[in-house]
């Protein structure tokens, strides 16, 4: 009988032969770590070849669904979904094939560069969603109260340079004196005269309705309540908090650039927890 080299062997098990059975807790393993590797274990690597793919896919497809809660949901439920069967798959073909004779592919350094392949590919998608898609943030003070509390995970989706920015947005700006980012809404369009009389938001003298508030009812304090008419540049916005008595906005830092303007919040995807009533209430709550 004659040798084969140690090159052609895929586990210390490997007989002689080059016939090594699969072991199905090496096969789930190895789904772990990438989607299909498992299958490539088991020499079907045709079918793990399909599980990456769909797993690229699924994670291409959050450009798509990110916008709406439900349609984040969905596509991460998939995901799993389809990681899971992958490994149960792999687990159990490897269970099932009692003895197997090693294909070319079946070596150690070709199961290291197609997890550094799936790991490489999940890694563009992710960066791929921060810098044009989609990034979550989390609200550090009660500013947003009572759209926003204390601890909320949101999803904001991240604007061109020529995507509009509404009255009423709660938007994402980074401010370069602090060197800070602030979620804040945006009363005051380009072009408009913004002012404030006892609470009331006026702009170019119309009255704003504002349901969003946490409280409505002058409290007597002028900084805060009251404001003289600032005239906005072509390319400037007005942002105030939710929380008019506990917000640091443009009644201090004056009116915000669209340069400064990053993104645009959709939803909460993680709730803090509530003062009273359970967090999950607000679970994929929209932002409006």
């Amino acid at each position: 009988m004659t040798n084969p080299s140690t090159a052609d062997m895929d586990t210390p098990e490997a007989r002689t032969d080059g016939i090594s059975p699969r072991r199905a807790w090496r096969a789930a393993l190895l789904s772990l770590v990438a989607s299909g590797l498992g299958q490539l274990y088991n020499g079907q690597w045709q079918k793990g070849l399909l599980f990456f793919g769909g797993e690229v896919a699924l994670g291409l497809g959050f450009f798509v669904v990110f916008n709406s809660f439900a349609g984040m949901l969905l596509n991460v439920v998939s995901l799993i979904a389809l990681n899971v069967y992958a490994l149960i798959d792999a687990a159990i073909v490897a269970r099932r094939g009692r003895e197997y004779r090693l294909a070319p592919y079946n070596r150690w350094w070709v199961y290291l560069l197609a997890a550094l392949i799936s790991l490489g590919a999940g890694q563009g998608v992710q960066l791929s969603l921060n810098a044009y898609g989609y990034e979550s943030y989390k609200a550090s003070s009660g500013s947003m109260i009572p759209t926003l509390l204390v601890g909320d995970r949101f999803m904001v989706e991240m604007l061109a340079d020529g995507d509009p920015v509404r009255r009423g947005d709660v938007v994402i700006f980074y401010e370069q004196r602090s060197d800070k980012h602030f979620v804040k809404r945006v009363v005051g369009l380009p072009g408009e005269t913004v002012s404030m009389t006892e609470r009331r938001v006026f702009a170019d003298g119309k009255s704003l309705d504002e349901p969003y508030l946490n409280t409505p009812v002058s409290n007597g304090v002028p900084v805060r309540d009251n404001m003289a008419p600032v005239r906005l540049g072509t390319d400037q916005y007005f942002l105030l908090g939710d929380n008019r008595d506990h917000s640091y906005d443009s009644r201090w830092l004056g009116p915000i650039r669209r340069a400064d303007i990053l993104g645009r919040a959709l939803y909460v995807y993680w709730p803090g927890k509530p003062v009273a009533g359970s967090r999950f209430d607000r679970l994929g709550r929209e932002i409006r």
